[in-house]
């Protein structure tokens, strides 16, 4: 059973839960369970089985596929407030879990068992409607992600991810190239070739693990040719 102001948490960033019966309630948080898990702790494997529901109180949640050659394409992306696209699917369709899925900030989360997650569903229309309105938001940023790699340039998707970085202004990125690879969906060694004629072009200064915008104007021009 969670604390009092561990439910009180719950409701502010899930608003749903208190439209829920007293009796689901009780059963959800008399079964359900809050966890912490470090940044870079694996939430769930690919194809494993999904047992649980994760509801997001702290922390971000990557989600993620892994290539036979080891390059990763981040899908989206699960924050405060939110739950899980892929554990959602799992549930309805009783598959297993398709992709990785990594604690990327220290994690808090509350861990709805598949069997609540069942009962609550096909009993209270609101929380369905929750998990349509989550299935929505998540797909339409795995869309998003999925057009980027498929139809923009590489140096226009890494230009982009940079100024997003720092708000179109200058600033610095602490980061590696092999993440920001990661970001974008491309190799590291394509991203060291680009960021080295980014600098050269004076638009950013690198460091080891940091990227500073020294003229952001200049970047977007570049990406705009």
């Amino acid at each position: 059973m969670i604390t009092a102001e561990q439910i009180n948490e719950l409701d502010l960033l899930f608003p749903v839960l208190k439209k829920l019966t007293s009796d689901q309630r009780e059963l959800l948080f008399m079964h359900g369970q809050i966890i912490d898990l470090p940044a870079s702790q694996m939430l769930m494997q690919q194809n494993q089985q999904c047992q649980y529901l994760p509801l997001v109180l702290q922390g971000v949640l990557r989600v993620y596929k892994l290539s036979a050659g080891g390059r990763e394409m981040t899908l989206f992306r699960t924050g405060p407030g939110e739950t899980c696209l892929v554990s959602i699917a799992c549930q309805l369709r009783q598959e297993e879990f398709p992709a990785l899925a990594q604690v990327e900030e220290d994690a808090r989360l509350f861990m709805v068992p598949m069997h609540l997650y069942h009962e609550i569903l096909d009993k209270q229309p609101v929380w369905k409607d929750f998990l349509i309105l989550t299935l929505y938001e998540h797909l339409t940023e795995t869309m998003e992600t999925l057009e980027a790699v498929t139809f923009d340039r590489t140096d226009h998707r890494l230009i982009n991810w940079l100024l997003d970085q720092t708000g179109g202004k200058r600033g610095l990125i602490k980061t590696t190239h092999e993440a920001i690879a990661v970001e974008i969906g491309t190799a590291r060694e394509v991203v060291s070739r680009l960021l080295g004629e980014f600098k050269g072009q004076h638009t950013l200064v690198l460091g080891r693990g940091r990227i500073e915008i020294t003229d952001p104007d200049r970047l977007a021009e570049i990406r705009e040719r």
